[in-house]
């Protein structure tokens, strides 16, 4: 099936990672991986193709949208240019997109990948677990370590988000896609708290939170077949505003209707919007 009419309806079954049995706290230690203890086990799940219903997809109730969007340095892999230009670029989209009153980047969050595929590594290779960036904990100490950083004083706000922007910059189709989890179809219960190690004990920012996804057959899986370097889904990391969306699970899979598809690159970012 090579067509992307023919994709673009389909849904698929592939493997996704989910958190497995694990000892005491779950630990991912950068520092010293001996001392990781994340334990994983794949299950086979249907990930449907969201491109009929794109236009339905809500941020503040799935918790993620595809946007179109022409970028002007999309191939570039210089890391000081992305900074600057496409930083600035994405940080007007997303105040566009979300009606956000200010914008500030997350500079730390600015991710190139390219799957394991690739004979020419850029990056990191994509993330194969099911997960969630951030807590409410961790959200807050990101948010007050970037403001300081940036030397970004808000004016008083009544909310805040944050939002994390991916984008394939390869040509379709690809080997390795993202899918996330329908945040309807998420409870509290089916995530687990784990922690990043990335400093010496008592270093500002060494240790934070995340989630670990665990299994359920009530998760609605969705991808976007065939995404082009001038798409870019936009889903949220952490919105304060309970009542909405407060975060999507996603990770990356293989997309059995691609195996001869060329190795994917990708670019992420993050942003943190505040509102009145």
């Amino acid at each position: 099936m090579s067509s992307t009419a023919t994709r673009q309806h389909a849904s698929v079954r592939a493997e996704i990672n989910y958190a497995g049995e694990i000892e005491g706290r779950a630990v991912f230690d950068a520092v010293d991986p001996s001392r990781t203890n994340l334990a994983f086990v794949p299950h086979t799940v249907e990930i449907h193709d969201a491109r009929p219903f794109q236009d339905e997809l809500s941020l503040d109730r799935e918790g993620f949208q595809l946007v179109s969007h022409t970028s002007s340095v999309v191939h570039s892999t210089d890391l000081a240019e992305l900074d600057r230009v496409y930083h600035q670029e994405m940080a007007e989209l997303i105040k566009q997109v979300s009606g956000a009153r200010e914008v500030v980047v997350q500079r730390s969050g600015l991710v190139l990948r390219t799957s394991e595929r690739a004979q020419e590594r850029v990056g990191t290779t994509p993330a194969r677990f099911a997960h969630l960036d951030y807590t409410r904990t961790s959200a807050e100490q990101f948010r007050d370590s970037v403001l300081t950083a940036e030397g970004a004083e808000p004016a008083p706000y009544s909310r805040y988000v944050i939002y994390q922007a991916w984008r394939a910059t390869s040509t379709p189709p690809h080997d390795s896609v993202l899918a996330l989890v329908d945040a309807t179809t998420v409870g509290e219960q089916d995530t687990r708290l784990f922690y990043g190690v990335f400093g010496p004990e008592g270093a500002p920012m060494s240790l934070l939170e995340a989630q670990l996804g665990l299994a359920s057959a009530d998760h609605r899986w969705l991808y976007f077949s065939d995404m082009t370097p001038d798409e870019v889904i936009l889903f949220k990391g952490f919105d304060s505003d309970s009542s909405r969306a407060t975060g999507v699970m996603h990770t990356a899979f293989d997309d059995p209707m691609s195996r001869t598809g060329s190795p994917r690159a990708s670019i992420e970012s993050r942003f943190f919007a505040f509102f009145d």
